[in-house]
């Protein structure tokens, strides 16, 4: 038994040192340039969008305008420092579209509200193509064209 112990040792560290020293190994820098690729793709998710603004108030929202469709709870008084957006079905992954509540997002071409926010909510059906900035009570009516939203990852 002894011996049948010591001869399977001997053939792993074999096939051990076969596999490190002689077997040729594909290059790390494959690996990388494969994962750069799906870096490359995830990275560009994006839309065109025409960019407006809500605020959390029943003739804007639903029944329950304090919480939002990804189950958020909105402090009116503090809406606009969340940075939160509502996207149209279209752009939502329940509905087909490539983004998910609590994604972060990268707003382009909206003047000062250009930046970083998270999707939390669901604009009307009738909507497509759009996104609505959740801003504070009070804040002035703004809408941008052009607007460009990039998937964070």
């Amino acid at each position: 038994m002894k011996r049948l112990n010591i001869l399977v040792a001997v053939l792993f560290l074999g096939v051990l040192i076969y596999t490190v020293f002689v077997e040729k190994h594909e290059p790390v820098s494959v690996s990388v340039a494969k994962i750069e690729n799906k870096i490359d793709e995830v990275a560009t998710i994006s839309a065109d969008v025409t960019a407006t603004m809500y605020n959390a108030v029943t003739g804007q929202c639903d029944s329950d305008p304090l919480v939002t469709a990804g189950m958020y709870k909105i402090n009116p008084n503090k809406a606009s420092e969340h940075k939160w957006v509502a996207l149209s079905r279209d752009l939502l992954k329940r509905w087909g579209g490539q983004f998910d509540y609590g994604d972060t997002i990268r707003i382009e071409n909206a003047g000062d509200k250009s930046g970083e926010y998270t999707v939390v909510d669901t604009m009307n059906k009738r909507f497509t193509n759009k996104i609505d900035i959740l801003e504070t009570k009070g804040t002035d009516l703004y809408k941008y064209d052009n607007v460009k939203i990039i998937k964070i990852i």
